[in-house]
């Protein structure tokens, strides 16, 4: 019954029996209860199993319970699976590690997340390490992202090449040589300096490896090192170290480093700082040689008294030798102790350096003192002499060396000489017994006077030769004589065979003495001749100076002559050229059969008529060109013209002239603005002459355009504008007829300014024909182009014509926005103006751009006042419209012109011409209605100018 399982199952739990009484529990099917009994009684084996079959919830957590279960009991090893079928990775991971299972947990933490792992990695990795598994350390302290630590695991075991491979590979280099460093330095400080040598090198670090043995004194491997991977440093180093020891006092080894660092100078100063000589002298003789043991010695000798110093440098045989070095080194007291003590021989020579040292200090008293001593008393004169001291060299030669005294006196005449002092330097030089030299003095001074007195006076056998030198002088400076001296003087010179001298003494001849020219060029004429006949190697030189020189005078065709002797046809073209010689100069080009110097003869010919203006003689050579060139320039325009017609030159021609022609009266105005005259007659040309059709010739064109539109209505009235206006239209239809086969902007360019020219010339016809509607609709298409005309102008013109048409609405809002231009002109300030009222007039460009205020159309502020007072009437009338009508309502009326159409262009008015209506004639299209309106009263084609009539 089941009471009785009941009784039976509590009391199997009263006495701790729950997995007995779990079976009870679970036969009578109370199977929470015996889920219960199974786990408090630790039956986990029938716990799964029942939850498997009734509570698969809970199949987890009774595996994680079994395995801490286990673990309480000590079998962890078997606790590991139970953690696995749990899914407690880390609680599985702790069984494996703590059971010693390594192999289980190592595969259990890759399993798990790699930033849960690390911990784990690193207990591993201890692990692998103290049984001395590098490689699976290492993959764990990797896995751990501790490479580091594996690489002090490598460093540790001295397995250095695995370590500074995984160095590289797992961290920056300035981290591997932070580990290396401290690595290093912990090694250092326990003393293994080999080790941290290896661990410095190893990271590039050989300046911590050589201060590490600097430090420690171990100074043969710092020298190693440094000799290894410093070179440049192993002087330095050698240095150093020398230094040290020298301080310390153990000399022999400095003097090593001193010698290893090639500086065995401050070795021997050391010796000679310790008193040690003998080490000093030896080391200087081994390195120094003998001049260095010498100076050693010197400074041994000199620490001595005189005898004790003269008696060691006799014993190395030194002692003249150092006295030498004592005398140039200005020490004369202690060259002469040394000289009393064992070699009185050389105490003069001893007072002549100290005499010349004494002399340079400027001390003269003393040095002569020390030159007397010397027995060298001409060197105290010279000395006086030097410093130009008359007195004293005069005294010490008196007193000294009576020789020397015409001597003193002939230096003091070169002085007084050289100061100008002649009547001084001649009794100087007299009392010396040399009267030659003052002689000499006054010839080479030109100061023939006083050269004839001295002569008369003192050296009367030379007075023939002095004249004769006078005069010979006088020639060859070129300062002096007549056409016979140069030719005498070259003659002389001739008949001694001096041919140099020769050709050099009629080259002397001058145009500012011989003036005449007819004899200048005899006597150089000479020049020639000589080295022609006598040096050959000279006679082109000499041509070009005498016909440099005969260009001087205007003897440019004897020049000439003298270089076509020597062969140079060149340089003689070219003085015949100079002297405007070019009959001359043809001859000789002729002559050489040379054509490349016939047309430099004929182009420099043709460049002096042109600078000459000689049109005659241009038109006969058959230079019309040049000719017209020259007319243009002067600005003989009439000539021009008659010349270009006469020569019947090519059209071509004369339109490129027309074009110049024009330009000179565009540019012609002060302020860069010419005068409509001007422009009129500019156009006027272009047409009478022809326009070329040119690119450089089209801004031209545009420019001209330009002036002639916007021309005031003042200058209208007071020009022939129309007139100027024709002929522009008439230039322009040629023009673009010449580039109509051009497809770019270029022949668009010329199209927009013929059109504009053309409206501007219907709109005046019509005007003059009473046909106002046909005027105000031309007018209306002139709107459009305001780039080339000014907008005030444009605006004024159709507004009037509107009024006069009889169209006040339209008259209203052109002539008001023409009072805004205005009012826009006067204040230099295009913002004032308001474009709302033309915002939809599509066919009407805004162009923010202003006339100055001189150049607008109405000049006259009453005229514009006028139109302002017309405006403001008219504002307040009801009857006006001050707004555009919209598009679609300005179809087949006035307006139609101010919008953008697809339709046909009128050649007659501009605007739109519908297909009904639309007419071909002569290559032109029109509107019926307008072409026979206006060809009725005008008789020709509005277009070509031809005659035409009416198409009905």
């Amino acid at each position: 019954p089941a009471s009785l399982l009941e009784t039976v199952a509590g009391a199997l739990a009263d006495s701790d029996l729950y997995d007995k009484a779990g079976e009870f529990y679970e036969e009578m099917g109370q199977l929470q209860r015996a889920m219960d009994s199974y786990v408090k009684g630790h039956a986990y084996r029938k716990a799964v199993e029942l939850a498997r079959r009734s509570f698969p919830a809970q199949v987890v957590s009774l595996q994680e319970s079994w395995g801490d279960y286990l673990v309480s009991q000590k079998q962890i090893d078997m606790a590991i699976n139970h953690y696995i079928e749990a899914n407690v990775h880390t609680k599985a991971i702790e069984a494996a590690l703590n059971s010693r299972q390594w192999t289980k947990a190592m595969q259990l933490v890759d399993s798990i997340d790699p930033e849960a792992a690390k911990p784990y990695f690193r207990r591993l990795a201890r692990h692998f390490e103290e049984n001395a598994q590098y490689e699976d350390a290492e993959k764990c302290y990797v896995s751990a992202q501790a490479p580091q630590m594996a690489v002090e695991m490598y460093t540790t075991a001295n397995r250095w090449d695995r370590a500074h491979k995984l160095a590289l590979s797992c961290m920056t280099e300035a981290e591997v040589a932070m580990l290396y460093i401290n690595r290093a330095q912990r090694e250092e400080s326990a003393g293994n300096l080999r080790e941290a040598e290896k661990l410095y090198l190893t990271v590039k670090e050989a300046d911590l490896a050589i201060n590490m043995y600097k430090k420690a004194r171990r100074y043969d491997a710092m020298v190693r090192l440094v000799s290894e991977l410093r070179p440049h440093l192993l002087k330095e180093t050698h240095t150093f170290l020398a230094q040290e020891y020298e301080v310390e006092g153990s000399l022999r080894e400095a003097e090593q480093h001193y010698v290893a660092a090639e500086d065995w100078n401050s070795a021997v100063g050391m010796y000679r700082t310790a008193g040690m000589w003998e080490e000093a002298l030896r080391l200087a003789k081994y390195h120094g040689g003998v001049n260095a043991a010498k100076r050693v010695a010197y400074a041994w000798a000199t620490g001595m008294g005189a005898k004790e110093g003269a008696k060691l440098l006799s014993k190395l045989q030194l002692l003249e030798h150092c006295i030498g070095v004592a005398i140039e080194s200005n020490a004369f007291d202690q060259a002469f102790q040394w000289a009393d003590a064992g070699c009185p021989k050389m105490k003069p020579d001893i007072h002549l350096k100290q005499a010349l040292f004494l002399e340079d200090e400027g001390n003269f008293k003393a040095a002569e003192e020390e030159f007397i001593a010397a027995a060298k008393p001409r060197e105290a004169i010279d000395m006086y002499v030097h410093n130009h001291d008359w007195a004293n060299a005069m005294r010490t030669a008196e007193q000294h060396d009576p020789s020397a005294i015409p001597a003193v006196r002939t230096a003091e005449g070169q002085a007084e000489q050289e100061r100008g002092n002649f009547g001084r330097a001649e009794k100087l030089y007299i009392d010396a017994s040399a009267p030659e030299l003052a002689l000499q003095m006054y010839q080479e001074g030109n100061m023939w006077e006083d050269a004839v007195r001295v002569v008369e006076r003192h050296l009367p056998h030379k007075k023939a030769d002095l004249i004769s030198g006078r005069n010979k002088a006088a020639v060859e400076a070129g300062t002096g004589g007549n056409k016979a001296d140069y030719l005498n003087a070259g003659r002389l010179w001739e008949q001694s065979q001096e041919w140099e001298r020769a050709v050099e003494a009629y080259l002397n001849a001058r145009k500012e003495v011989l003036t005449n020219p007819d004899e200048l060029e005899e006597v150089l004429l000479y020049a020639v001749e000589v080295s022609r006949a006598h040096l050959p190697n000279r006679y082109v030189g000499v041509v070009r100076d005498v016909v440099s020189r005969l260009k001087e005078v205007d003897r440019y065709e004897a020049a000439a002559d003298l270089l076509v002797d020597a062969n140079q046809l060149d340089e003689a073209i070219e003085v015949c050229m100079d002297g405007k010689a070019f009959d001359k100069a043809k001859r000789i080009a002729q002559s050489s059969g040379d054509q490349g110097l016939i047309q430099r003869v004929q182009k420099q010919f043709h460049s002096h008529l042109v600078e000459a203006e000689n049109t005659k003689d241009l038109i006969e050579l058959g230079h019309a060109e040049a000719a017209l060139d020259v007319l243009s320039q002067r600005g003989d325009w009439d000539k021009l013209w008659e010349t270009a017609e006469n020569e019947r030159l090519s059209d071509a021609i004369r339109s490129k002239y027309a074009a110049q022609r024009a330009q000179e009266l565009l540019e012609s105005g002060m302020s860069g603005r010419c005068s409509i005259d001007d422009a009129v007659e500019a156009a006027q040309t272009l047409r009478k002459q022809g326009a070329p059709s040119g690119e450089q010739y089209h801004e031209l064109y545009k420019e001209l355009t330009k002036r002639l539109l916007c021309a005031t209505k003042i200058e209208e009235e007071e020009s022939k504008y129309v007139e100027g206006v024709e002929a522009m239209r008439e230039v322009l239809f040629k023009v673009s007829s010449a580039v109509k086969n051009l497809r770019n902007t270029l022949g668009e360019d010329i199209e927009e300014l013929l059109m504009a020219v053309h409206y501007v010339e219907m709109m005046h016809e019509q005007q003059d024909c009473d046909l106002l509607d046909l005027a105000l609709k031309t007018s209306i298409t002139l709107l459009r182009y305001s780039s080339l005309i000014n907008s005030d102008k444009l605006f004024y013109t159709a507004g009037m014509l509107a009024r006069d048409a009889d169209h006040p609405n339209l008259a209203f809002v052109l002539l008001n926005r023409y009072v805004d231009i205005a009012e826009a002109i006067e204040e230099r300030d295009p913002s004032i103006i308001d474009n709302a009222d033309f915002a939809s007039a599509t066919a009407v460009p805004f162009d923010d751009s202003l006339p100055a205020r001189d150049e607008q159309y109405l000049t006259e502020e009453d005229m514009r006042s006028e139109v302002r007072d017309w405006v403001l009437s008219v504002c307040g009338d009801p009857d006006i419209s001050q707004s555009l009508p919209a598009a679609g309502e300005a179809e087949g009326t006035v307006y139609e012109g101010l919008f953008a159409s697809d339709l046909a262009t009128c050649i007659v008015t501009g605007y739109p011409v519908p297909e009904s209506e639309l007419i071909t004639v002569n290559n032109a299209r029109a509107r019926r209605s307008d072409w026979n309106a206006y060809v009725a009263q005008m008789h020709k084609c509005p277009w070509t100018k031809v005659e035409a009539s009416p198409r009905y």
